[in-house]
């Protein structure tokens, strides 16, 4: 059995007020790293007699510091002395019910394998079908292109002979040109207008606590990006906390070992918006293509945007 470690371990403590920085509760991290409660409890306590053995305390940390976005390896090159230690490189042997789980896990995995191979192998039968008629179809294209080219002839007329028709053809082509490029200028003239009369006004702001109002257009898209090298957690609900997730994850940008992730999303129909953030310094926020200015330093914020969209 693990050792005991009494009170607070310093790792543990490291963790706790990470997560508390970014205003993140417990079964927030239970949520993201799917982790049980009780054992994140544990680790914050420095209590590893109760986690499932030295090996798996040491992969519960990593997921913990990744969820409120801490370097994994930086934490335990500072913390070593409270990292629990691994026997000749192995971990311990775990207790008689966690070998029957695992056990039971692996038998199960065992009698699945055969179903997995066959569905393997019936999916690489229909790729290599499919990989077959398009080259057979491609190849009667080919031909069919060929024939094609072998029986085009050219007739003799005022088209190719006096160059009338040429002209007038080449009098449409311009004024089709410039019709065009005068439908594209008044989109954009449209398209800037919108943009202009958009306002995204601040009604309220308290603490880390701010209400917005989108006025002056009938579209919301909404992007949350990661900063450049940065990382944040990020919750996006429809009306408060407790509404219906749209997003419910981080957010990352370039940093190594961790794929990046963003949210976007159109969400016109939606009459209020409520997000929060867990570490804004290192947050993008766009409406519709605009960059938002948060209202103040505070690194956890948390935003509601009411949607009153244009007639």
């Amino acid at each position: 059995m693990n050792g005991k470690v009494f009170g607070l371990s310093e790792l543990g403590q490291a963790l706790k007020e990470a997560r508390m920085a970014r205003g993140m509760t417990l079964d927030d991290i239970q949520d993201l790293t799917k982790i049980q409660k009780r054992y994140l409890l544990a680790i914050e306590n420095g209590e590893y007699d109760k986690l499932p053995g030295n090996f798996y305390t040491r992969a519960f940390m990593k997921s913990y510091a990744e969820a409120v976005g801490m370097d994994p390896k930086q934490l335990f090159s500072e913390y070593a002395k409270d990292l629990p230690r691994l026997e000749n490189g192995v971990d311990t042997v775990p207790s008689r019910t966690e070998t029957h789980e695992v056990s039971a896990k692996s038998s199960k995995w065992v009698n699945a394998m055969p179903k997995i191979l066959a569905v393997f192998v019936i999916v690489l039968i229909l790729v290599g079908i499919w990989v077959f008629m398009q080259k057979i179809t491609s190849n009667e294209d080919s031909q069919t292109g060929a024939d094609s080219a072998n029986h085009v002839a050219i007739k003799k007329g005022a088209d190719l002979g006096n160059g009338k028709a040429s002209k007038s053809s080449a009098k449409e082509t311009s004024d089709q040109k410039q019709s065009k490029e005068d439908e594209l200028a008044g989109q954009t003239s449209n398209k800037s207008d919108a943009e202009a009369a958009q306002q995204l006004k601040l009604e309220e702001t308290s603490g880390h606590v701010s209400h917005y109002t989108l006025t002056g257009t009938t579209h919301f898209d909404l992007e949350i990006t990661a900063k450049q090298g940065g990382n944040s957690w990020i919750q996006v609900s429809k009306d408060s906390p407790k509404g219906e997730r749209l997003f419910y994850s981080m957010v990352s940008n370039g940093v190594n070992g961790t794929k990046d992730a963003k949210f976007h999303q159109d969400v016109s129909d939606v009459k209020t918006i409520y997000i929060k953030i867990g570490s804004a310094p290192n947050t993008r926020i766009q409406i519709n293509g605009q960059d938002f200015t948060f209202p103040n330093d505070n690194t956890v914020q948390e935003l509601y945007i009411t949607f009153n969209k244009a007639s």
